[in-house]
């Protein structure tokens, strides 16, 4: 099914709790049961750059659903793979644990970094993973790298809008060129021969001040029509 085949009434909107996501879609997801509305694609999210996910949604506007498989990183491990597209998924925060009094899934908080793993770049797409609390993540097969039958995302970038990633490297460049650029140049060390600068612009209100030796106070001479302007 796409995004133009949903048959959705007039004024709906998609905006369901945490508790709802576990309870009413994920649950029934990895049981096998239908679902009344499916609102939510099945993809393999971890093929894509987060950027490219709207296009791929049924529905969204400033959010994106998925259902997506985990592979994990290593056979015989219980740690997922977090390598997406151009980069990878980081972790951020505790998870925290979804239903009462017995948690039913888990919600985990992703952020992207472009790039390749440690030195990516921090991009603003942001992800909250769910998946079902006390599945057994042991390896069930030999050489088997499904890590859980379904987990289910929400994507979304915290400037509401669809940002792609920055340029690599353009950070670093930037503050680079701000630091230069507030840095005045230091004359002595250019090798200037101040004797030969032009003399400053002459026109100004306050051209230049001197002391009268028969006085105490200095005056400000002007080109301009005004009387003199006795400094204090």
């Amino acid at each position: 099914m796409t995004a133009s085949e949903l048959q959705l009434p007039p004024g709906f909107r998609f905006h369901p709790t945490d508790e709802e996501l576990v309870m009413h879609y994920l649950c029934r997801k990895c049981a096998s049961q239908s679902i009344a509305v499916p609102i939510i694609a099945e993809i393999d999210l971890y093929k894509f750059d987060p950027w490219d996910l709207p296009d791929l949604a049924l529905y969204g506007e400033k959010e994106w659903y998925f259902f997506s498989p985990r592979d994990r990183k290593y056979p015989n491990g219980s740690r997922p793979n977090r390598a997406a597209g151009s980069g990878y998924w980081k972790a951020t925060g505790a998870d925290k644990p979804i239903g009462q009094p017995k948690p039913v899934g888990i919600k985990k908080a992703l952020v992207f970094y472009a790039g390749k793993a440690p030195k990516g770049e921090k991009t603003n797409w942001i992800m909250h993973e769910y998946r079902l609390a006390d599945v057994d993540r042991s390896a069930r097969k030999k050489n088997s790298l499904r890590l859980d039958d379904w987990v289910l995302c929400r994507i979304y970038n915290k400037k509401g809008a669809i940002e792609r990633q920055p340029p690599q490297g353009s950070i670093g460049k930037s503050s680079a060129v701000t630091e230069i650029e507030d840095k005045k140049p230091d004359i002595a060390t250019l090798g200037v021969d101040t004797r030969q600068l032009p003399p400053p612009p002459t026109g100004l209100v306050n051209d230049y001040v001197y002391f009268d030796t028969s006085e105490s106070v200095p005056r400000l001479h002007t080109d301009s029509s005004c009387s003199e302007h006795v400094v204090s």
